[in-house]
């Protein structure tokens, strides 16, 4: 679950950069800053359900790698072709259904 949230905060994240296609989601660049707080608390959120499987300097760790890596994975992806966005919404949801499930 927690990695699923912080897909979705470094997908938010890189949405609000202006490298971002800008033609795909036009709300997000109107909203520049409450998307970035946002995703913001998004991400501290996941590092809190990190913290509820390990302890806090180990999930802090984990947190880290994972963010650097989804956010390298999710800029190369969009920038290889922008069709990837919607690919890495649907993989945060499935992470979602399998962690609730």
């Amino acid at each position: 679950m927690a990695l699923a949230v912080l897909t979705f905060a470094c997908l938010l994240l890189y949405a609000t950069s202006r490298y971002f296609p800008s033609d795909k989601i036009e709300w997000i660049k109107l909203n520049r800053a409450k998307v970035t707080v946002m995703a913001s608390i998004i991400s501290l959120v996941s590092l809190y359900l990190f913290t509820l499987s390990y302890d806090f300097a180990t999930a802090l760790m984990f947190w880290l790698t994972a963010f650097m890596a989804l956010l390298s994975a999710i800029i190369l992806s969009v920038k290889l072709n922008s069709n990837w966005m919607w690919g890495w919404g649907v993989v945060s949801l499935l992470f979602i259904i399998i962690d609730v499930s």
